[in-house]
């Protein structure tokens, strides 16, 4: 009969560890008292900030009777990162120390007509600069990378449509 009372305190003493290690751990978590899982680190789409156009490369699309049915540009875009949080990033990037930058092409989409493409291409080749419409679809296909030995997510390609972006002469 002792040994069946020890057994069941015994037992009884684990379930209330292993519940009082559950709390616990769940209000440390909770309170951002300590991580548990890394944060990870994620490049923003640089909306409303001017971007660097570098080059740009059209292509065209005809259908068998020589017909033009649409169009794609492909522009390659420079600009500072911006990667979010940025408390998690390493100190020299959090304080402006150094800079991250992103090279990334931008697929522009559903081009309609053989005219707004060339508007398009003379608007390219006399401007250096766009910037992004904050409330326009726009699709950002991520890379995983490393900033200092942390994980960060960066931005590799966007795909947008003719009226996601404007662009800017000065």
């Amino acid at each position: 009969m002792k040994s069946f009372g020890k057994k069941l305190m015994t037992t009884i003493f684990v379930i209330i560890l292993v519940i009082v290690l559950f709390l616990l751990v769940f209000y440390l978590d909770k309170f951002d008292i300590i991580r548990l899982r890394p944060v990870t680190l994620v490049e923003q789409i640089p909306y409303g900030e001017v971007i660097e156009i570098g080059e740009f490369e059209e292509t065209e699309f005809y259908d068998s009777m020589n017909k033009f049915i649409g169009a794609d540009i492909v522009i390659r875009v420079r600009f500072a990162a911006h990667i979010e949080p940025a408390e998690r990033l390493p100190t020299e990037y959090k304080n402006e120390l150094k800079k991250a930058y992103s090279n990334v092409d931008i697929y522009v989409k559903e081009i309609p007509s053989k005219e707004a493409l060339e508007k398009m291409m003379e608007a390219l080749a006399d401007s250096k600069y766009l910037k992004f419409i904050e409330d326009k679809e726009i699709q950002a296909f991520l890379y995983e990378t490393k900033i200092n030995n942390k994980k960060v997510k960066r931005i590799e390609k966007i795909f947008l449509t003719p009226d996601s972006y404007f662009f800017v002469k000065y």
